[in-house]
């Protein structure tokens, strides 16, 4: 197992919800495309992998693949 943690902001579970979604971002239109975790999910995925990401406000986030 790989854990990746951060100290960030962390996220609320609406947000959590569609980190892995094409697309989707946080952040203001022209700053970013969202595909960064879609695309690390898909690859995952296709080696028969799992990725689970859990998040709380304020706690920051941890990713474990």
């Amino acid at each position: 197992m790989l854990t990746v943690r951060d100290t960030g902001e962390g996220m609320d579970e609406e947000t959590l919800r569609h980190i892995f979604d094409p697309f989707f971002t946080t952040k203001p239109v022209g700053k970013g495309t969202g595909l960064g975790l879609a695309m690390v999910y898909g690859f995952i995925r296709q080696s028969g992998g799992h990725i689970v990401a859990q998040s709380r406000p304020g706690q920051g986030t941890t990713i474990r693949i």
